[in-house]
């Protein structure tokens, strides 16, 4: 877990939600990449360095991919890999297993938050990571209910600046 970490690191600090690939098929990656890419960079230059990714398929992997890409450019950024157990990936496609793996090895942390899978563990992740952080980004259609919706939701009743985009905004 984390140790020294204060308000100050907080302030400094940002977390991804957002959906996983099949709410995105509709979307051009290629446009929402970029948006996320030029919003990772506002961060930045506003100061942030600590950026929190709690691993899951789509969303989440894309944004931890592009921190380190851009981390090129800014090397006193940090990549957090929050998960939320081990063998999330048991059950998903070899693609984004190789993903996920890659993104780990890139990672400047990694924090596994409970020992096993259990009901609600991903909802722990997303709290942990919301309550660490003072910016939230995220990929979110509005949908009322999900994962997604729910990690909104609380950062906002924790007072986060949330910075979300629709992924129908980048459609075809």
């Amino acid at each position: 877990m984390t140790t020294g970490f204060d308000q100050a690191d907080r302030a400094r600090s940002v977390c991804f939600t957002g959906h996983r690939p099949w709410m995105l098929h509709n979307c051009r990656l290629d446009d929402l990449r970029l948006a996320l890419q030029n919003a990772i960079q506002e961060a930045i230059e506003a100061g942030y360095k600590w950026f929190y990714c709690g691993m899951a398929m789509g969303s989440d992997i894309l944004a931890g991919e592009l921190v380190v890409s851009i981390r090129e450019q800014f090397p006193w950024i940090r990549l957090v890999c929050v998960r939320p157990f081990p063998g999330q990936t048991d059950n998903w496609p070899e693609e984004w297993q190789v993903r996920y793996q890659r993104l780990l090895d890139k990672a400047d942390q990694q924090i596994v938050l409970i020992p096993s899978a259990v009901s609600g563990g991903y909802l722990v992740r997303d709290r942990y990571m919301v309550d660490l952080c003072s910016l939230l980004i995220g990929v979110y259609n509005g949908a009322p209910r999900g994962g997604t919706a729910y990690t909104v939701r609380y950062a906002r009743s924790q007072g986060l600046k949330v910075r979300l985009f629709a992924p129908g905004a980048y459609r075809f």
